[in-house]
């Protein structure tokens, strides 16, 4: 500060407003020169790049994208969205498809549903955009009538999944065809798990399109997600902005102090030693000037700089000591002001602050006079506005009001930690029931927002139905650690008080844990829907709780209990005359039949439900039998029986375009005629499957068939094209989170990469195949993995096999196919492990005479085929 201790005086006219950091740009031209090369690339080779832009609070990420999206709209359609850790799991995807279909003000009605479906067509080109609609909708909280192929996906949780994301992955990739696609998530730091890992696949998944997808954070965002840049290679790049050098804060620092004409340096270079290169704090350093009078405005529009002061101004020293400053600064009103915006959440409306203002007020005699408070309110917020704590929103979300948005989401956060718990809790008690009025019939699409005031207020009830219905939502919209988490909310609010509501959500909430791999947690969730159900003797809802415990014990393998449950069902659906839970009782019960390899009684069953459905007249439930008794003909070798079953299923899934149910059952044909060994006949119906898969979206599906078109070439004795399917297949299921299917997955490259003598790589296929499958708690799908790994060790193409390892790994499985019931599984295994006893010299062994005796049992009781390769079918 040396020599400029004095007070100057600038000629200037005072422009009422300071540039801010926020509309200046510095430093950046290297990040920006990336981006734009980034999406040259993508234009010119019609393939999707991802940068990932990484950078501390207060650098000036969020101004770095603007001026990159303004750069870039001439030449792409650009959607930027940033992302939050309250409200929807998916905010920012809600945000960017309300963007890109013009959505402000359409509510869940006919008129709204019009409009989108009009703005669908005209993107996807045709008409056959249903699925599109519903599955598109739900992101945004809009829904449709269901078509027969949504309902089939609707009754299972994992493909309505696996299936959302991959409709929202193809609609960006059919509409960059028409126009280059910018796609920015902002602030991916605070996101959700759930929308972190949507944009995680979709940086995995994109394929064959013009897309940049940007997606900027934190650097904490790699901790989060240690495999965010897993992507193919060269297509996710990492662009870091570091905090400014010192000659381009200097240059940012003059531009700030514009308004003073010739700055003192002085100014500059206190802000610049004390800022650490952030631009915000550059910023803020300009606001602390003008608080302690270094910075003066005079009554003439003329500026004077007294430096005298500058040794008594209080610099912040951190983005959190500058935003904590910020706000001590503001004047009582504004204040308690930005604290009830605060409460109301990142997004505010004037009509909510006039309801938080008028809390405690009576309406007077005449309404009219009393319209100062809205006015006042507007005052303040041109105030706040002018100061860069908020902004106006171009649109609002709530028809008819004016909507703000906080400008900076850490002074926001600062704002509620520093609100006092009691004046809050009135205050979001206040703008739930505001919202609810507000919102009418769109009140369901909003329960997130909803459950999240009624609890910070104490209103149990009332936040326990929000919650409840907010994990419906979230559960439709495939956000399934969120539907997790405010079911399970839910519930805990709705305790003893609404059984019935517990109930309810005690069911959709087993599903969401065993959706998301949580299977003690889920056998816990139907176990209290059982006690909820007994407490209140109602059967059918007992039955319909034996059989979700029933089916979960059966994906986990423990047959035995999951046939004490199927049984009660059918027993308590029997006593209501449930004709549907009867049907589907036999069926699966039929289904635990078929894994222990009793074919009879599993027919027996089967059949029994398909009269009973047909009695219904569910031509897709019908069509469901039939696929499931067309297995059990196959592996009881009637491959004739099996190949009716499976074409009588199909021509009902064409008559009602059930396209997941005819894939399903392509496939399924396409095992019959690999365990034929007419090959030529497997892959065309394969590949026809895959087809059908590729046109719905269903990536699950396409990685079961890739899987067996890489079974048939590996029969086929051709390794190498065996690998290449694996392979792909291994690619879409790393972006699934399927266990079981990336284990088989594994199990397959195994026995191909030993076919090829490479043993050292089928070990390390099958321990990643054996170490899913234990995951997963799949314990037929462990059994058989560990069966091949003993004919890995078995095998003579490499010295260092130990056939110690061979046969314990054979007795391994034997053991778990005797646990599980599964006869089928223990023959094979026990004839592997008798074949390779004799190869070691112990034919005339006891244990080599007991397996082959008790191989021979199974298949004399069940008639099983000689063939021990197991296709991946698609049980219903």
């Amino acid at each position: 500060m040396d020599t400029e201790s004095t007070t100057q005086t600038r000629s200037v006219t005072a422009s009422g407003a300071w540039p801010t950091a926020a509309s200046l740009l510095f430093g950046r031209e290297r990040e920006l020169a990336e981006l734009e090369a980034a999406l040259q690339r993508a234009v010119e080779r019609r393939k999707p790049e991802v940068v990932t832009v990484l950078g501390a609070a207060g650098v000036g990420k969020t101004r770095f994208i603007h001026e990159f999206a303004v750069r870039a709209a001439g030449r792409a359609r650009v959607l930027v969205a940033s992302a939050s850790d309250r409200g929807p799991a998916f905010a920012a995807v809600h945000a960017v498809l309300r963007e890109r279909f013009s959505l402000e003000n359409v509510g869940d009605d006919e008129q709204g549903r019009a409009h989108f479906r009009s703005m669908v067509e005209r993107a996807l080109g045709d008409h056959r955009v249903s699925e599109f609609l519903h599955f598109l909708g739900a992101y945004v909280g809009l829904h449709f009538p269901d078509s027969p192929f949504v309902k089939a996906i609707d009754e299972d949780p994992r493909q309505f999944s696996l299936v959302s994301r991959a409709v929202l992955r193809r609609f960006f990739e059919v509409d960059a065809d028409a126009r280059p696609l910018v796609l920015v998530f902002d602030d991916l730091h605070r996101a959700t798990d759930d929308m972190l890992g949507l944009a995680h696949y979709l940086a995995r998944s994109l394929r064959d399109a013009p897309i940049l997808m940007i997606l900027a954070g934190q650097p904490e965002l790699g901790t989060r997600r240690p495999d965010w840049f897993d992507a193919p290679a060269g297509r996710h790049h990492r662009v870091d902005l570091a905090p400014l050098d010192a000659p381009t804060a200097a240059a940012l620092m003059v531009q700030l102090l514009s308004p003073l004409g010739d700055p003192p340096p002085a100014l500059i270079q206190t802000a610049v030693g004390s800022a650490a290169g952030s631009p915000y704090l550059l910023e803020e350093m300009v606001r602390v000037y003008r608080r302690s009078g270094v910075i003066e405005l005079r009554g003439d529009g003329k500026f004077d700089v007294d430096l005298s002061k500058l040794d008594r101004a209080t610099l912040p020293l951190s983005v959190d000591e500058a935003v904590e400053a910020r706000i001590a600064s503001l004047q009582p009103l504004d204040r308690e002001l930005l604290e009830m915006a605060a409460a109301i959440g990142e997004t505010f409306w004037v009509g909510a602050l006039v309801a938080l203002k008028r809390i405690d007020d009576r309406a007077p005699d005449l309404w009219g006079g009393h319209e100062s408070t809205t006015a006042h309110v507007l005052e303040q917020l041109a105030r706040l506005a002018e100061r860069d704590f908020v902004v106006e929103a171009a649109e609002s979300t709530v028809i008819g009001e004016k909507e703000f948005v906080f400008k900076h989401s850490a002074e926001r956060d600062t704002i509620v930690r520093l609100t006092h718990r009691s004046r809050g809790a009135s205050w979001h008690r206040r703008v739930g029931e505001w919202l609810e009025v507000r919102l009418g019939n769109r009140a369901d699409t909003q329960s997130e927002l909803l459950a999240e005031h009624f609890e910070l207020a104490s209103v149990g009830m009332k936040s326990a139905r929000y919650y409840i219905l907010a994990g419906d939502r979230a559960r439709e919209r495939h956000a399934i650690s969120k539907a997790i988490a405010y079911y399970g909310r839910g519930i805990e609010l709705a305790g003893e008080t609404d059984l019935g509501l517990s109930l309810y959500a005690l069911h959709h909430f087993g599903d969401v844990l065993q959706l998301a791999g949580r299977n003690d947690a889920a056998l816990r969730a139907f176990r209290g829907m059982l006690d909820v159900a007994f407490r209140l003797n109602l059967k059918d809802k007992g039955g319909a709780a034996h059989n979700r415990l029933g089916r979960l014990y059966r994906a986990i393998g423990q047959l035995d209990e999951a046939m004490r449950h199927l049984g009660t069902g059918l027993a308590l659906f029997e006593a209501t005359e449930d004709l549907r839970g009867i049907a589907s009782s036999l069926d699966d019960i039929g289904k635990v039949h078929w894994m222990r390899g009793n074919y009879a009684a599993a027919e027996r069953f089967m059949q029994q439900a398909l009269e009973r459905r047909e009695e219904l007249g569910d031509r897709r439930s019908i069509a469901l039998s039939h696929n499931n008794l067309g297995l059990v003909f196959q592996d009881s070798g009637r491959f004739g029986e099996a190949l009716g079953a499976f074409q009588r299923a199909l021509a009902l899934q064409q008559e009602i375009d059930d396209r997941a149910g005819i894939a399903q059952t392509m496939n399924n044909l396409g095992t019959v005629y690999q365990d034929n060994s007419e090959h030529d006949g497997a892959i065309e119906r394969y590949r026809s499957a895959l087809a059908m898969a590729k046109e719905v979206g269903d990536r699950m599906r396409q990685a079961v068939i890739l899987t067996n078109l890489g079974e048939s070439h590996y029969r086929l004795q051709r390794p190498k094209e065996a690998i290449e399917l694996l392979t792909e297949a291994e690619e879409i299921s790393a972006t699934l989170g399927d266990l079981i299917l990336e284990g088989e997955i594994h199990r397959g490259l195994a026995k191909a990469r030993l076919l090829m003598r490479e043993t050292l790589l089928a070990k390390d296929h099958v321990g990643r195949a054996i170490e899913k499958f234990e995951r997963a708690k799949g314990r037929p799908f462990l059994g058989v993995a560990l069966r091949t790994k003993g004919e890995i060790h078995a095998s003579a193409n490499d010295d260092a096999n130990d056939p110690r390892e061979a046969e314990k790994a054979f007795e391994s499985a034997i053991k778990i196919f005797e646990e599980v019931g599964n006869e089928v599984e223990l023959a094979r295994t026990c004839e592997a492990l008798a074949g390779f006893l004799e190869r070691m010299g112990a034919a005339k062994s006891k244990r080599v005479k007991e397996l082959w005796a008790k191989a021979s049992a199974v298949r004399v009781r069940q008639m099983d085929p000689e063939d021990p390769s197991t296709p991946v079918v698609e049980g219903a």
